[in-house]
């Protein structure tokens, strides 16, 4: 079973809040002013995203050691 790490959860969450700005910057004039830094957060989110799954793949490459078990 894959586990989903910490660094995809960020870049989920950050990726969801960046699009519910970027929403209400097209309804409101206020929130249209930082319609920009809504983009950089977007960014950042997918690079976290990005993070989280090569991550992922690094550690399943890995081969497993196995333990020793002294008696």
């Amino acid at each position: 079973m894959e586990r989903i790490n910490g660094e995809t959860i960020v870049g989920i969450t950050l990726v969801s809040i960046a699009l519910l700005f970027l929403l209400a910057g097209s309804m409101n004039e206020v929130w249209a002013i930082i319609v920009p830094a809504d983009y950089l957060i977007l960014a950042i989110g997918l690079a976290f995203i990005a993070l989280g799954v090569v991550t992922l793949v690094k550690q399943n490459r890995r081969p497993h050691e196995e333990t020793t078990h002294h008696h």
